[in-house]
């Protein structure tokens, strides 16, 4: 019998989950880097992408606002799977969930942070191995603060990302209202854009809101969680709408429609368009910004990878349950800290060191955590409606779990596809590999769970723990 198994209740309120949600998706980063990739395949029509991508993202968030407000669990996904499908597949859900965000932990914070800034630091750029010391300070930073509790991530999350936001904003209006920008509303047709070419652009637009649904991995630390969560999915999912529109509009037109084909090839444009516009200063200033949004991120991930990792050291998920413990005075589950800790370094070296490159090795390593989630989301809005359909017997109240999610699972779908039919050379076929890997992995575990627990034990995977 393991004692403290509850997480310490009432930690923040709903502007802390609001800016969860923002720092896991992080607005200037993306924005730094991602536009490009986006520019590339839609040309000047990024924009549009962003907003088409929020009707995608907001029927996929319509599972988590939905469930959010009836369940509380730091499993997340997989307490939401658990409800509607069993926890067989709640099981499954959970090592594709784990896997997702420790994919998205060592890809995008660690990975892509040292990449991002070893450029930037003599005696390291060029170094074959002069990333890896640089990988170390995301690290440090993210599980320092989660060793002391979920409070002093929190407040960093809340006021770097808030910082973050703004200053997007600002120089977003800044660059729109330029007399050297020239205005135009061909950002939001599909003038020169294929459908193809829509269609996958808004995949990836897509994945800049990965990570706005996190919030519920805090749901049983939040006060009064069945009010605030659902409320801080929607705040967060506003915020960031009118973050990416607004910023990628200002980004495209601040370079200039005539040459986006510059755009999409330039390195950092992000940087030289804020230069351009606000000079040396404020472009520093971004890239500080930038820096600390792939730190803020991994602490949003940090804590989301955490909880899920103490639900499923709780639920006797692959973890021993031994490790979920709560420290009594900070609320911090430091067992699981300490795990989180050495398997984020472990895997970080590895991926860098064989790959030979943390933006190759970033590459593979964020594609298949997206793997893993789609997964995970498809599975998430199945079991929307069969657990609605057991609660809400009136057709009229349980057709909107079954239909509302309907697009997300034909976005999450498309993009499974891209990944199980790419060609099978390279990276591609490294990704497709590892991909069905996981998913195998994740059968055997689902078929084995049963193994060592009573029917009764069974049953709590996933069930909210009532304090």
């Amino acid at each position: 019998m393991v004692e403290n198994v509850l997480l310490k209740r009432n930690v923040a309120g709903l502007w802390a989950g609001v800016f969860q949600s923002l720092a896991y998706v992080a607005p200037a980063a993306v924005a730094a880097s991602f536009f490009v990739v986006e520019a590339s395949v839609a040309g000047a029509a990024v924009p549009l992408t962003f907003l088409l991508a929020i009707i995608g993202v907001a029927s996929a968030m319509y599972m988590n606002y939905e469930f959010s407000k009836r369940i509380s669990h730091a499993g997340g996904y997989y307490a939401y799977v658990s409800a509607g499908l069993g926890p067989r597949f709640g099981a499954f859900s959970a090592w594709l969930y784990w896997v997702n965000v420790l994919g998205a932990l060592v890809g995008f914070s660690v990975l892509f942070f040292a990449g991002v800034l070893q450029p930037l630091v003599p005696g390291l750029a060029g170094n074959t191995y002069g990333w890896i010391p640089l990988a170390f300070i995301p690290i440090a930073i993210i599980f320092l603060l989660l060793y002391f509790g979920l409070k002093p991530s929190l407040y960093y999350t809340l006021i770097g990302s808030l910082i973050e936001v703004s200053f997007l904003i600002i120089v977003s209006i800044v660059i729109i209202t330029s007399p050297q920008t020239t205005n135009s509303f061909a950002p939001f047709t599909t003038e020169g854009v294929s459908a193809s070419q829509l269609g996958l652009a808004t995949v990836y637009a897509i994945l800049g809101f990965v990570g706005l649904g996190s919030v519920i991995t805090l749901s049983e630390e939040l006060g009064r969680p069945k009010r605030t969560v659902p409320k801080a999915i929607i705040l967060a999912l506003v915020i960031g709408a009118v973050v990416y529109v607004l910023s990628s509009y200002a980004f495209v037109v601040g370079w200039g429609l005539n040459d986006i084909n510059g755009f999409a090839s330039a390195t950092n444009p992000g940087f030289i368009i804020v230069n351009k516009y606000l000079g040396p200063i404020a472009m520093s200033i971004f890239i500080i910004i930038t820096l600390n949004s792939f730190i803020s991120n991994g602490i949003a991930e940090g804590n989301a990878f955490t909880r899920l990792g103490f639900a499923m050291s709780r639920d006797r998920i692959l973890l021993n349950r031994r490790l979920a413990t709560v420290d009594p005075r900070t609320g911090a589950p430091k067992r699981i800290v300490i795990f989180s800790f050495a398997i984020t370094t472990a895997l970080s070296l590895i991926a860098g060191l064989l790959l030979k490159d943390p933006f190759l090795a970033a590459t593979v390593v964020t594609t298949v955590n997206g793997a893993s989630l789609y997964i995970v989301h498809i599975l998430a809005n199945i079991s929307l409606p069969v657990y609605g359909h057991r609660k809400l017997r009136v057709l009229k109240k349980w057709l909107p779990f079954a239909l509302g999610p309907v697009i997300a699972t034909i976005v999450y779908a498309y993009a499974l596809f891209g990944v199980f039919t790419a060609p099978l050379n390279g990276v591609d076929a490294l990704i497709m590999i590892i991909v069905i890997v996981v998913v195998v992995i994740g059968i055997i575990l689902a078929s084995l769970i049963h193994i060592g627990k009573t029917r009764e034990e069974m049953e709590t995977i996933g069930r909210e723990i009532e304090a």
